[in-house]
Parts: C-alpha cells; sequence; structure tokens
C-alpha cells in the first residue's frame, strides 16, 4: 500500500520519465510504435515456417504462436528493461529524492502504452484468418484479470530483479538466459495443459508434473491467454488459480526485496 501512495504522491515524476523512455525508444526510427507489431510478426513468420513446412502443423498454429507471443513479449521487455532500470538512471537516482521504485514502474507503465497495438493485430489476424474455434464470445472479458495478473507478476519480479542487478552486477546475464529457458518452458509453440492431461491419464507421467509446470506463473497466463483469444473459452480456473497464488507470492517477494536494498541503491551504484 506504501508503494501506491509514494507513486501517487509522485506521479509527475512517473509521468516525465514513462514520456521520456517512449522518445528515447523510438528516437530516429522510421516506424516507430509499428516496431512492436514488425518484431512478433517476424518471429511468428519464422515459426510458422518451420512449424509448418516440416512438422506438419495447420495454417492457423500461426495464430496460436501469435496469441501467446505478444503477451510474452511484453513481460520479456519488462523485466529486461526493469533489470537496468536503477542502474541506467544513476545521476537520477544520486541527486534527486524521490521513491526509487518509480523507475522499474516507469518501465513497466512504457510497454504497457504500447500493449494494445500488437494486441489489436492478434485481435484483426484471428477475425480474418479461418479456425474452428470462435473468436469473439463472452469470455473476452477474461482477459481484465489475465491482463492485470501479468501486470503484477511484472511489477513483482521486476523490483526483484532491478534490486538485485542493483547489487550483484551478473543478475543482469542470468535474466537473460533465464528468459530464453522460459521460452520453451512456456506454452507458446504447444498446448500445455492438454498435453499434460493427456500423459497423466495415460500414465507417461506423474500428476505432480502437471503443478510443477504451471507453478511457473507465465506459463499459466499464456495458457490462459490461449484459453480466452483462441479457443473461445473461459481459462482453466485451476491454472488461473495456481497462476494468481504464485504472483503473489513473487510479488511480496519482490517489494520486501526491493524496500530492503533501495536505501543502498546510491552507494552501491
Amino acid at each position: 500500500m506504501q508503494t501506491l501512495t509514494d507513486l501517487y504522491k509522485h506521479r509527475f515524476i512517473l509521468q516525465n520519465l514513462v514520456s521520456k523512455n517512449l522518445k528515447v525508444l523510438y528516437r530516429n526510427m522510421a516506424l516507430g510504435f509499428l516496431w512492436s507489431v514488425v518484431n512478433p510478426l517476424i518471429m511468428v513468420g519464422v515459426l510458422t515456417t518451420v512449424w509448418v513446412a516440416f512438422f506438419d502443423q495447420p495454417f492457423s498454429f500461426a495464430l496460436s504462436v501469435l496469441v501467446a507471443l505478444v503477451p510474452y513479449n511484453l513481460f520479456v521487455y519488462c523485466l529486461s528493461g526493469c533489470t537496468t532500470a536503477i542502474r541506467d538512471n544513476v545521476n537520477l537516482v544520486k541527486k534527486v529524492a524521490f521513491p526509487r521504485q518509480i523507475l522499474p514502474v516507469s518501465v513497466i507503465l512504457t510497454h504497457v502504452i504500447q500493449f494494445p497495438i500488437p494486441l489489436a493485430l492478434v485481435v484483426f489476424g484471428l477475425l480474418l484468418i479461418p479456425k474452428d474455434h470462435p473468436t469473439v464470445t463472452v469470455h473476452l472479458l477474461w482477459l481484465i484479470p489475465i491482463f492485470i495478473v501479468q501486470i503484477g507478476l511484472s511489477f513483482g519480479v521486476g523490483f526483484l530483479v532491478s534490486a538485485l542487478n542493483t547489487k550483484y552486477r551478473d543478475v543482469r546475464y542470468i535474466v537473460e538466459s533465464v528468459l530464453v529457458v522460459l521460452f520453451w518452458m512456456c506454452p507458446i509453440l504447444y498446448d500445455a495443459s492438454a498435453k499434460l492431461t493427456a500423459g497423466i491419464d495415460e500414465g507417461e507421467l506423474p500428476e505432480w508434473t502437471w503443478w510443477v509446470y504451471f507453478s511457473n506463473p507465465l506459463a499459466g497466463l499464456l495458457e490462459s491467454y490461449k484459453s480466452v483469444l483462441f479457443y473461445g473459452v473461459r481459462p482453466d480456473l485451476v491454472i488461473f488459480g495456481l497462476t494468481l497464488g504464485v504472483t503473489l507470492v513473487i510479488g511480496a517477494i519482490g517489494v520486501r526485496m526491493f524496500w530492503v536494498h533501495e536505501k543502498e541503491f546510491a552507494d552501491l551504484i
């Protein structure tokens, strides 16, 4: 609660940081905000070409990848930016008195502002390209709590890595490696819940593998996005509940870690 109060009191600084981040991000770029659309399209094009040509996947496979890839990219951008948020603003941290949590928050808000552009691309693709599942259903309302949980996860992990990277410089490289692993540990190129459930029912996998897999909150979020956007059904409530629970724990740890080290930032950098 104290964090929210501090953010409100210093909202002018937050607004200016977000504005600065947006200007720096697309300075001297001809396409500007369109890069948030071009990047996922290139990745989807490459993945679809490989999987359709060599693994006999249907063309709708591209849509299922895009539905998961866009929110995954949002998490990657937020986490990568938060990792270096304190060190990238050395002069500000050393010379100006303000709540340091504003720095990772400004990074996350910068990317959240851009998120509607690639999300619109996803919806447009779902409406344009024929598939076996409905696109516009009442379950689209689930996007609101799913997105809120994703932002909460970004805040929690963002606070954690920004604090740790200020004290240990190699955290930045650990985060980069973890994000590569996360790409394959999340249901972007496959439907995790169906595969795991089938394996457990057939006795090929122990039941705990399902719980271990979805203890990764990002996996639960992407599975929920696919359920709502691609399949037109509500997300699995057990998966979403587990994702919410883990996100709250990570958020508490991240905020606590940030508070513990906040007074040391000026000396550490």
